[in-house]
């Protein structure tokens, strides 16, 4: 009998469930590996400034292994395969690893689950991801939620520790000598459409970098996020999305350290910040569920009636949108950040996102599809729940007459123009009373700043005050129905 574990979005080492489980039969001297399978995502989700961050981490989780004299051995092709192969080379196989809620992640671990049993194997699969197990937070008629804020409240009220407390997995305890260095044939790393190049990027993958972040964020920002996160030109957020997406910090590690702070908190503006944070993981864990409930999201509104909404699919308009050239100076600076540092700040995409799908009423999956692309950060659930949440289509979503107007957002939000003007440098000489609306400058300011509009900078491509009537009426023909 092989033991394996498999790493997929938790690498890591430290406060690891399946790992931890994995070890503890493992010690008992059997013999065992540690293994990952690159394959070119399924959903085709990759984009190169992922890929190196993932590639980061890994570089990082087979140092951490090396050290203790033991191997993380790669493997490239898709996991039904490697399987399979590992199955008729090893025969029985006792296989371990931490579950993932998205539905194509899913249906790969039916599939692999049907070949290693078949084979006379086991499978063992752990809640690692989410703080409960989906299924777990239902409302009083036993189903799943809609609302974010019933959710959140019933989440609290069950929180102990058992939710958030360290799991311990001590590499010590197992036989270094009992490791099966697997001989298998895989497809070449090239094939996969992955390459094993590593790059810095704005955040880069590996858990030294993760634990930074969020040691960095307990002492110097956790208590005035609520005040700061808002803000974009401002260090208001921990960053910490993409370590938890890819598990190089745990759930339980962000929600163990948010907590320590609250009990510490010395005031009540300080305790506000701190539980604000909290909530946005429970809106993480409230995508979650709703992702895991309903895998039609990878192709579906939320709310069925509006997938026959009469969304526009102007390529001229989507591509201005895409390179930042929309003539909203808050929009244009937002997508020029993606698209420069795979990276973009929670309100930004806010905004970005509320412009394409009610400015210039496009297709919601589009713009999740941009994002996915290039995003360091990319999940599934929240990239989904957060765009559906802005075309007004998905769960607890924005009402659709509840429309960002973007000189508004970029007012109230870079007042100063300060993260304008990092992303658009033509406007960096701009003052604060023009910077939001530079298309409204006469002749003369234009001269005088040297933004010639239509030159320099473009024109605003739509009316945001008549097009959001025309967005209200498209919504409204569909609730007549």
């Amino acid at each position: 009998m092989l033991y394996v574990y498999w790493f997929r979005k938790d690498l890591r080492l430290e406060d690891n469930k399946g790992l931890s489980e994995f070890l503890s039969n493992v010690s008992a001297g059997n013999n065992f590996s540690l293994i990952y399978i690159k394959n070119k995502n399924t959903f085709s989700y990759f984009g190169e400034k992922r890929i190196s961050f993932l590639n980061n981490s890994l570089s990082e989780l087979e140092l951490s292994l090396t050290s203790g004299n033991l191997h993380l051995q790669k493997f490239y092709g898709k996991s039904t395969e490697i399987f399979r192969s590992l199955t008729e080379k090893y025969g029985d196989i006792n296989l371990y690893y931490n579950k993932q809620i998205e539905p194509y992640c899913i249906k790969r671990d039916i599939l692999v689950k049907e070949i290693i049993e078949t084979s006379g194997g086991k499978v063992f699969e752990y809640n690692d991801t989410c703080i409960f197990e989906p299924g777990e937070i239902k409302n009083d008629s036993g189903e799943q939620y809609r609302v974010y804020t019933p959710f959140k409240k019933n989440a609290l009220s069950r929180l102990e520790k058992i939710h958030y407390g360290k799991i311990n997995t001590g590499l010590n305890i197992i036989d270094c000598g009992n490791e099966v260095i697997v001989d298998i044939k895989s497809d070449s790393e090239g094939n996969t459409g992955i390459s094993g190049k590593t790059e810095q990027t704005f955040i880069s993958g590996g858990r030294k970098e993760g634990l930074s972040f969020l040691k960095e964020f307990y002492t110097s920002g956790i208590s005035e996020y609520k005040n700061k996160r808002d803000i974009p030109s401002v260090k208001g957020t921990s960053k910490l999305s993409a370590h938890l997406h890819f598990g190089t910090v745990s759930i339980r590690e962000a929600l163990r350290t948010a907590i320590a702070a609250l009990e510490k908190s010395k005031n009540e503006p300080d305790a506000t910040g701190i539980q604000t944070w909290i909530n946005e993981l429970l809106w993480r864990e409230f995508y979650y569920h709703i992702t895991f409930f309903n895998p039609r999201l990878i192709s579906e509104s939320f709310r069925k009636e509006y997938d026959d909404l009469n969304w526009s699919y102007d390529d001229i308009h989507f591509e201005k949108w895409c390179k930042g050239m929309t003539g909203y100076p808050i929009v244009d600076a937002g997508m020029r950040q993606l698209n420069s540092e795979g990276w973009l700040h929670n309100r930004v995409r806010m905004i970005v996102a509320m412009f394409l799908t009610k400015d210039l009423f496009i297709d919601w999956r589009l713009g999740e599809k941009y994002f996915a692309d290039r995003l360091i950060d990319l999940d599934f659930a929240s990239n989904n729940g957060g765009w559906q949440w802005c075309a007004s289509t998905g769960v607890d979503a924005q009402p659709y007459f509840r429309i960002f107007n973007p000189y508004l957002q970029s007012k109230k939000f870079d007042p100063d123009g300060i993260y304008i003007k990092k992303y658009i440098p033509e406007l960096k000489d701009l003052p604060s009373d023009l910077i939001h609306e530079p298309d409204l400058m006469s002749e003369s300011e234009q001269k005088k700043y040297n933004v010639i509009i239509d030159k320099n900078y473009p024109r605003r491509m739509v009316d945001h005050s008549k097009v959001r009537d025309k967005v209200i009426t498209e919504f409204k023909k569909i609730n007549k129905n």
